[in-house]
């Protein structure tokens, strides 16, 4: 009896033993989502790409709310939104309430969005290319990309990213050695200064009421 009692303790801890060794495999083999391996800087950068090639090539069949349909979830993937946002409203950010943090947030999304739904309304041959990057520093990295247009004209984009929440995203576009978020950010400062936090969300908000009607680029 004692002998048939250890027979089947150890055929049980065999069997355990082998439960465990299947599951390690599994969880090496199949990570979770969240365990998976995150984009580079370049391939958030190619995935972006791809995306407004697409908007491009299909513009007219799409239109606008189609456009605005298919970058709204890469933009909102691939950018840091919300603190772009903050970082636009510059020392202003401090006086607001969370309220007003929240909405400008949101309305600076859809204004982000509307802007490239309305501007890459067309394709005439253009092609992206990822010149280099991702080139590292204090934890953030610069990935050069190239619009290059049918006549071999080109467009160089310096996009600056930073991981937020285990992510890399895109927090400032330099075009000519010009920062796009320094640019918003001065033009938001005057508006703050001059016409408050109400005026600068009746701003965007016009803005994207523009683009929609097709009156803005």
């Amino acid at each position: 009896m004692s002998t048939s009692f250890f027979n089947t303790e150890k055929t049980g801890l065999a069997g355990i033993s082998c439960i465990l060794s299947i599951l390690f495999i599994c969880i090496c083999l199949f990570p979770s989502p969240s365990s998976a391996a995150q984009p580079d800087p370049s391939e958030v950068i190619r995935n972006f790409n791809a995306a407004l090639l697409d908007a491009m090539k299909r513009a007219d069949e799409l239109s606008y709310p189609g456009r605005y349909k298919l970058l709204g979830p890469v933009l909102r993937d691939s950018f840091a939104l919300s603190f772009m946002a903050a970082q636009s409203a510059g020392r202003y950010w401090k006086t607001l309430t969370d309220e007003e943090r929240s909405q400008l947030i949101k309305t600076y999304s859809e204004w982000t969005v509307a802007t490239y739904a309305a501007r890459f309304d067309g394709y005439s041959g253009e092609k992206f290319e990822v010149a280099s990057g991702p080139a590292a520093a204090q934890g953030a990295a610069t990935v050069v990309s190239k619009l290059i247009k049918s006549n071999a004209e080109e467009v160089r984009f310096h996009y600056l990213l930073r991981k937020i929440e285990g992510r890399w995203r895109v927090v400032d576009i330099q075009i000519s050695g010009v920062s796009q978020l320094a640019l918003t950010r001065a033009q938001f400062a005057g508006v703050l200064k001059e016409k408050g936090y109400k005026g600068l969300i009746s701003m965007l908000k016009e803005k994207i009421r523009g683009f929609e009607k097709g009156g803005e680029k």
